[in-house]
């Protein structure tokens, strides 16, 4: 299927693409345009204006920053997969993009931006910037402001996002603690989009082998991604062990509300719920892969 006709520009900055957002009719905009080609072939989506940002290259890269790192917009998977910055400060969120379906092809041009402006419950940042506490930078008409990640994501396929507004960063915060990190997910069979995708951030003190805090997030169980705060519990100020990561994995869907639980045809609710332990155990050794625990 082809998509409808739609009147294309190619924004040369930031400021254009905001303009051409606000001022033409139903506007969308392209960046890697993996989510936006297919959805606009299939109809899903019928955007009278597609307003072209590939080539603003102030929103690619990945930057240290004061008490973080920033990637850029359009930085790419592959990019953020790469990236030995990221791999020594927040080594989950490289992990995470390392799992993301599509082969080289895809990793080379989808972006981080795209993937976390579409909000798809399946999708895996959204989990990722949740466990490690990151804001995503929206610019607009009234200027820039940065968002938590918590107030980001506001449901499947929704974002604090507005239509005249669009994402040009992710902030990562870091510390001085060794940090360590991992990624799991059980895939959709047709798309592989997380049908539960687990994210674990772990920072250790003096002695590596004690926890000094702990996030971790799920994607693809509900709407949004959210964080097992029950199983962070059992991990922070424990000593990494078998027991200890058998207490979390048993801990982890403690926090959760069972009516929030996505229940159809691609995995049911119990489905779901049943591969929440094996993803968070797998999350978790990642993480503590380094350390020999």
């Amino acid at each position: 299927m082809y998509a409808e006709e739609f009147t294309y520009h190619r924004a040369e900055s930031v400021a254009e693409a905001i303009d051409l957002l606000e001022t033409q009719p139903e506007a969308k905009l392209l960046a890697g345009g993996q989510a936006l080609i297919p959805a606009m072939k299939k109809r899903e989506m019928t955007p009278g204006t597609v307003v072209d940002i590939g080539n603003l290259e102030k929103l690619r890269g990945i930057h240290p920053t004061d008490g973080g790192v920033r990637i850029g917009a359009l930085t790419t998977h592959s990019e953020v997969q790469e990236s030995t910055l990221l791999d020594r400060l927040v080594p989950v969120i490289p992990d995470t993009a390392a799992h993301i379906t599509g082969g080289t092809q895809v990793h080379n041009f989808a972006t981080i931006g795209g993937n976390i402006a579409r909000a798809h419950p399946g999708y895996d940042h959204e989990g990722a910037l949740l466990a490690t506490n990151s804001e995503i930078s929206v610019r607009g008409p009234d200027g820039t402001r940065r968002v938590p990640a918590t107030e980001f994501f506001r449901g499947a396929c929704t974002t604090d996002l507005a239509e005249e507004q669009l994402i040009t960063g992710v902030h990562v915060p870091t510390g001085t603690r060794d940090r360590y990190g991992g990624y799991a997910k059980r895939k959709e069979p047709a798309s592989g989009n997380a049908i539960v995708g687990v994210a674990t951030d772990l920072t250790t003190g003096d002695d590596e082998t004690v926890v000094t805090s702990a996030r971790l997030a799920v994607n693809g169980l509900q709407p949004s991604a959210v964080r097992l705060e029950a199983a962070e519990k059992v991990l922070v100020n424990a000593t990494l062990s078998d027991t200890t990561i058998d207490d979390a994995v048993a801990a982890a869907g403690d926090s959760l509300d069972p009516d929030r639980m996505l229940d159809n045809k691609k995995a049911s609710a119990e489905y779901r719920r049943t591969l929440l332990g094996p993803q968070v155990r797998k999350s978790i050794s990642r993480a503590t892969a380094p350390l020999s625990v």
